[in-house]
């Protein structure tokens, strides 16, 4: 089962359980969620799809502005 979760839609302020708090992203200004995974580039979460293996859980961010620097 695939359940795609838009983070677009949902209100500033509310926390998403295991995921964490709505906030406005610094690039694009839409709603979503701020990630910070421990070795790669952080990046702000607006839509996901999870799907459910038997070993486990399956995250995919399908829509998502990184928090990079630019460089010129």
């Amino acid at each position: 089962m695939i359940r795609v979760e838009d983070f677009t839609e949902l209100p500033v302020g509310l926390m998403v359980p295991m995921e964490g708090k709505v906030e406005r992203c610094p690039r694009c200004g839409r709603n979503g969620i701020e990630e910070h995974p421990s070795a790669d580039i952080p990046f702000f979460l607006h839509v996901q799809a999870s799907e459910i293996l038997p070993d486990g859980m399956r995250d995919e961010a399908l829509d998502c502005c990184s928090l990079a620097p630019r460089t010129n």
